[in-house]
């Protein structure tokens, strides 16, 4: 693979190099850095939005709604979307194919899945490097729609500009709504599919919620199989990043990239111990196993050989 082309090829926004790209460094992780490193000082320009949620809560449709919408208003906008994944391949169970294949046929917009390949948090670590990849192509946004989360998976909180929290009236998203984790990440309330029963009840929470956390979230309703309230809801989301409060965004994007540089160590510390620790690790947990040692004892000494 020629990474030269690659990267000049994203340079020059050409639709192949950027998906050879990103297959690149979901593939490779130990060597994204020769595509990341190149096209850095070309990024920093692109707004993201993260779009989060509960499983069943109308994320994918919403997020193909708001593509459009911001697309319409003359903007190129990538969309990554994070799926499950197969316990066996580590691909995507759901692709964009299946979930927003109409978007893929959209002049300015570009969707791509990706895995999990199991990592907690609703994100996979090549997301930060499709990111970049996308940013330095010249898209303007960039829409990140996670794999349904948990109350304690909030990583993409770490990662975007803007964070929507999409909920359902019904689906007992009113019980989670008094519990901490990911509604308390929201920068936006989205109560989608707000034609159902409950949708005053979930509202009524959502606004003791705030109350009770001394925050203003506004609170925005969408039907997005329709379309309806997506117009008042990106408005709401361009204004923000647009001209809302710069010195919290330049601090968000100060956190992401610490959240980057210790996910990078975290797994060259771990690719590093692996090659170290073949022989050592294989004696040695049989005398765990038979209580000879302790987990703390064997991570000592495997720190002790990451550190020679």
């Amino acid at each position: 693979m020629d990474i030269d082309s690659i990267v000049k090829g994203v340079l020059h926004q050409n639709i192949r190099s950027i998906a050879k790209a990103i297959t690149f460094v979901e593939n490779n992780p130990s060597k994204a850095h020769l595509i990341v490193n190149p096209i850095f000082e070309k990024t920093g320009n692109a707004k993201v939005f993260g779009i989060t949620g509960s499983p069943g809560a109308g994320k994918s449709t919403l997020t193909d709604k708001i593509a459009r919408m911001i697309n319409r208003k003359g903007f190129k906008v990538g969309v990554i979307a994070i799926d499950p994944s197969s316990p066996f391949t580590g691909g995507a169970v759901l692709g964009d194919r299946i979930r927003m294949n109409s978007l893929s046929t959209v002049e300015g917009i570009y969707i791509r899945s990706m895995a999990t390949r199991g990592m907690l948090g609703g994100l996979n670590r090549a997301c930060l490097d499709a990111v970049d990849i996308l940013d330095a192509a010249g898209f303007d946004y960039i829409l990140i729609e996670t794999v349904g989360v948990g109350q304690d998976e909030v990583d993409i909180v770490k990662v975007s500009d803007l964070n929507l929290v999409v909920l359902v009236p019904g689906m007992g998203d009113d019980i989670q709504a008094l519990k901490a984790g990911i509604m308390e990440i929201a920068d936006i309330f989205v109560v989608n599919k707000c034609d159902r029963n409950g949708v005053d009840r979930l509202i009524t929470v959502l606004n003791h919620f705030n109350t009770v956390s001394e925050k203003d979230i506004p609170i925005f309703q969408t039907i997005a199989t329709n379309g309806k309230g997506i117009e008042e809801l990106v408005e709401y989301m361009l204004n923000v990043v647009q001209k809302g409060n710069k010195e919290d965004i330049a601090q968000r994007r100060v956190e992401r990239l610490k959240y980057r540089i210790f996910k990078i160590i975290q797994e060259k510390a771990v690719d590093t111990i692996n090659e170290k620790s073949k022989g050592f690790l294989s004696d040695t947990l049989s005398n765990v196993v038979s209580r000879g040692k302790t987990p703390y004892e064997v991570a000592e000494k495997l720190m002790e050989l990451l550190c020679k």
